[in-house]
């Protein structure tokens, strides 16, 4: 029963890793996408290599990754100037 357990723990895991692979190639098939309508707008059809594609997707994905963290850091400095301010109005007013 262990055999077959640990079987099924290994296709499972399988399963969840090729859905993730999947995903990722949805996501680099989007930006590389989106590099290759930038380069024809700028370019015109067939103007441009298969590299040029992969790096400005690239810099596309680094772009929105940054973008990224930038909002997630903000969200924690609001947060923590919250907790902050409702700690000094606390002790202002327990110093009243």
């Amino acid at each position: 029963m262990g055999k077959l357990m640990n079987l099924y723990d290994g296709m499972k895991k399988q399963a969840e890793q090729e859905q993730l692979d999947e995903a990722r190639l949805q996501v680099i098939y989007k930006y590389a996408s989106a590099a290759e309508e930038l380069l024809e707008k700028q370019y015109g059809a067939n103007n441009y290599e298969a590299a040029d594609v992969e790096k400005l997707a690239e810099f596309l994905i680094n772009a929105d990754l940054e973008k990224e963290e930038s909002i997630e850091k903000v969200a924690e400095y609001d947060e923590l100037g919250r907790i902050m301010a409702r700690s000094f109005i606390d002790e202002l007013q327990k110093n009243k």
